[in-house]
């Protein structure tokens, strides 16, 4: 096997200047850039087992001195955290680019990428009320295949064109059909259609007729992976019905508007974000930089780990927006808060006139003050009507529950039953498809996606980079940083290499992650990134102050070596006695926070750059990933452009049961065809795996590498290879 890998190795070669570097306890630190000052070897302390095992010394772990850990292990995000802003965009391009990414996001963690197909709404009709000067009619509409929508249809009387209102009601009491002073979807609904609106009124998850899945739909460990989750499922109801009403007759679609209160708000900005088709939005009583939303349906794992509601809500630019606030909830301060967060958004397209917020001296609500607000702001950009008189809401009457219901036979505040779970005479004539069912129709969907997009030529491989490549950048979420800080906490002296203690990190993120570099005493040609399980420590001979013999053979080929504690590996763990903030058991927390898999990703990326960044070091850069740090490395390997050679470790791990998948711990894995595909999206790496699973060999796989014309460098074994072996094809 040596032999066959390294007839298919090519040479590459880059020179780069091996520089003594400083001494004892001396410290750099750096920007951009960062270069290892010129020193004499010959002053500097012979090695030890501690200078080789402990970046962190005595003194600071005694002192419980944190200035230079990881800040990722004592703070988290979450609901309730408060963001003092948000990023600034000089430019329009530079926040179209941005906005093209949170889309592209928010559809990823939605479960909605690739996009589903859009089968036929098959809309049925049920009940129809004609009143002097509207009508209201119940239609259900079959959103996915056998999973059907809920709602009113409320029309003006006339022919039209009518400009139109998607309404999302949010959660209170009884949904589409609540009534009551603080929050009335009847009243805006009928209001609306009297000014000349054509308003559609849709069911969330689990509310009235809309139950053939509860409001708790997916809420265990297995349909993350797959990225099935209840803010998904409403947002693509929520485009669904968007479609709906958009393709009714006499509609104009040139003037439709989006509003909806609480959650039903969240299902606005989220529906916004990622469609066009609207003019006009307002989102009430929800905007906030203190809480984003407390429900499951708010919230998905993935969706807000590097952005929150106020961007989200701000890709509307500059498209008319109204936010409504009141005083006696999260949005008490938007006026000094959320507006000059919001405003520059507008300024960049010279469209500050088109944001506006209507604060009251209420609760949370969509009550009558509110709904005024929305009218005037409505008949301005959609009627075009000025004269706010003719815009005041007029006393109405609210239609039977038997007239607005399709399915049930009255309205009921339970959000948690099914249909399967409710008495047959609480409804009648319900959609037979059920949870699990349309749980497993979801995953077939996503099989059937997968298969379809699979590469069969030079076309559709370049069509399954984009979309697939897409998935895994958001689903991994590890980027290249800018720029690094590297602090060098000491340097020793070894018999054949030069040692320094690192601690590096982004550049004013504070993430410290431990290194120690190794350094032969010739011009290195190479930089080698050394990962364990046990982290730096595995790569050290037990209480002695001699590397491992990889390590040797390593600095040998005259190769500088790194090794690295990980996110949460070796020294990277807090000591016993400080606090943590991180609390990974929060139901949220994946929302709002990476995992310990997806962090140790980025900081591989982020040693990556810092050795990019040196003026020292070679930049021909490899990997060599041992143990669990093996599937680390194979999620990393798609996205990693700067690596010359990987070798990775597969361990044997069977990536084809749920529950081995959960101990990757990356939400949406599943829902691209798991480490297949990230396998396949790295056929192009002079890459070997070893330790593989069976599976990995799949004729797919290979067929994707032989579309990369690249079966003689990206190699998939199922036996293991030795240290020596390892080194060959690393170093030639």
């Amino acid at each position: 096997m040596l032999k066959y890998i390294l007839a298919i190795l090519g040479i590459t070669i880059c020179i780069s200047g091996c520089k003594n570097l400083i001494k004892q306890n001396e410290e750099l630190t750096t920007d951009a850039s960062w270069s290892l000052p010129e020193n004499d070897a010959n002053g500097l302390h012979k090695v030890s087992y501690t200078a080789l095992s402990q970046i962190y010394d005595n003194y600071m772990l005694e002192n419980r001195d944190v200035t230079l850990r990881d800040e990722r292990l004592l703070t988290m995000r979450g609901i309730k955290t408060t963001y003092e802003g948000v990023p600034v965009y000089k430019t329009i391009a530079e926040w179209e680019k941005r906005k093209d990414y949170l889309k592209k996001h928010i559809l990823v963690f939605a479960g909605l990428w690739p996009m589903p197909d859009k089968t036929p709404l098959h809309p049925v009709y049920y009940h129809k009320v004609d009143h002097a000067d509207y009508t209201v009619e119940t239609v259900t509409i079959e959103t996915y295949p056998g999973f059907l929508l809920a709602g009113n249809i409320y029309k003006p009387k006339g022919d039209g064109p009518f400009p139109a209102i998607l309404s999302p009601h949010g959660h209170f009491k009884y949904g589409r059909l609540n009534n009551d002073t603080i929050h009335s979807v009847p009243a805006r609904s009928i209001n609306l259609a009297r000014q000349g609106y054509v308003v559609f009124s849709y069911d969330m998850v689990g509310y009235n007729d809309t139950r053939q899945v509860s409001h708790t739909f997916a809420n265990d460990s297995i349909s993350p992976l797959y990225n099935i989750n209840i803010l998904g499922l409403q947002l693509w109801n929520s485009i669904r019905a968007l479609d709906f009403l958009i393709g009714l007759p006499n509609v104009d679609t040139a003037r439709v508007g989006i509003t909806g209160a609480s959650g039903g708000a969240t299902q606005v900005f989220l529906l916004t974000g990622v469609d066009d088709r609207y003019q006009a939005s307002a989102p009430v009583n929800m905007v906030s930089n203190t809480m984003q939303g407390g429900d499951l349906c708010e919230n998905a794992p993935g969706l807000r780990t590097n952005t929150f509601n106020v961007e989200i809500a701000a890709m509307v630019a500059p498209k008319p927006l109204l936010l409504v606030s009141d005083t006696h909830d999260w949005t008490f301060n938007t006026r000094n808060t959320i507006m000059p967060m919001m405003k520059p958004f507008y300024h960049l397209y010279d469209a500050d006139q088109k944001i506006k917020n209507a604060h009251f001296d209420y609760v949370h609500n969509y009550n009558k003050a509110s709904r005024g607000a929305a009218y005037e702001f409505f008949g301005k950009w959609l009627l075009h009507e000025n004269d706010k008189t003719k815009l005041r809401e007029k006393p109405f009457v609210a239609d039977s529950d038997q007239n607005l219901l399709a399915f049930m036979n009255k309205r009921d505040a339970d959000r948690i039953s099914t249909y399967e779970q409710l008495s047959p005479s609480q409804y009648h004539d319900a959609p037979k498809l059920n949870e699990k069912g349309f749980n497993a129709s979801l995953k077939a969907m996503y099989i059937k996606q997968l298969a379809q997009n699979w590469p069969k030529d030079d076309k559709s491989l370049q069509n399954f980079k984009t979309v697939y490549g897409t998935a895994i950048e958001h689903l991994v979420q590890a980027t290249m940083p800018d720029a690094i800080d590297c602090k060098i906490m000491s340097s020793a002296r070894g018999t054949n290499f030069i040692l320094h203690q690192l601690l590096i990190a982004r550049k004013d993120k504070n993430d410290w992650i431990p290194c120690t570099l190794y350094q032969p005493l010739s011009t290195a040609n190479s930089t080698v990134i050394l990962t364990a399980d046990q982290g730096k420590a595995h790569f050290i001979l037990k209480s002695l102050p001699i590397p491992s013999d990889l390590i040797n053979k390593l600095l040998d080929q005259k190769c500088n070596v790194l090794t690295t504690d990980l996110f949460k590996q070796g020294e990277h763990v807090l000591q016993d006695s400080t606090v943590t903030g991180r609390d990974e058991t929060d139901k949220q927390f994946t929302a709002y926070n990476l995992t310990d898999r997806q962090e140790q990703v980025q900081d591989l990326l982020t040693i990556i750059t810092a050795i990019k960044q040196n003026k020292d070091l070679s930049k021909n850069i490899s990997l060599y990933a041992s143990g669990n740090t093996g599937i680390t490395g194979l999620l990393l390997a798609p996205i990693a452009t700067n690596l010359s050679k990987i070798v990775l470790d597969g361990n044997h791990f069977d990536p084809g049961t749920e529950q081995n998948m959960l101990k990757l711990q990356i939400p949406g894995i599943l829902r691209i065809g798991g480490l297949p595909t990230f396998l396949a999206l790295a056929a192009n790496k002079h890459l070997v795996l070893y330790n593989a699973h069976p599976s990995l060999k799949s004729p797919n796989v290979n067929r994707v590498i032989e579309l990369e014309n690249n079966k003689d460098h990206c190699i998939v074994l199922t036996e293991k290879m030795a240290d020596d072996q390892i080194v060959d094809f690393l170093t030639h």
